[in-house]
């Protein structure tokens, strides 16, 4: 089921994203930059799974196994997501 919350704005799902990363590779959400890759942060293939199950969970959306790899820098993956809710809709 879809979060309520899922009617995003950009900003506010690259926050919600920043700070789950931040979580699995230990740094401050202010640190993940959206222009840099995940991995330069730490964000490995079980992280990254990890994430894809949460960002599943808080969206309700069904992501590919490989959204990470497709989509490997915050503000890119933001963008993908916000296209798949909105075709989702």
């Amino acid at each position: 089921m879809q979060n309520p919350e899922a009617e995003q704005s950009e900003d506010n799902l690259q926050a919600w994203l920043a700070q789950r990363v931040a979580t699995y590779v230990r740094r401050s959400p202010e640190e993940i930059e959206p222009d840099v890759p995940l991995a330069e942060y730490g964000l490995d293939s079980v992280y990254a799974l990890t994430l894809s199950g949460d960002i599943e969970d808080y969206l309700g959306l069904s992501l590919e196994p490989t959204v990470m790899w497709d989509h490997p820098t915050l503000g890119m993956l933001v963008k993908a997501l916000l296209q798949d809710l909105a075709k989702a809709r």
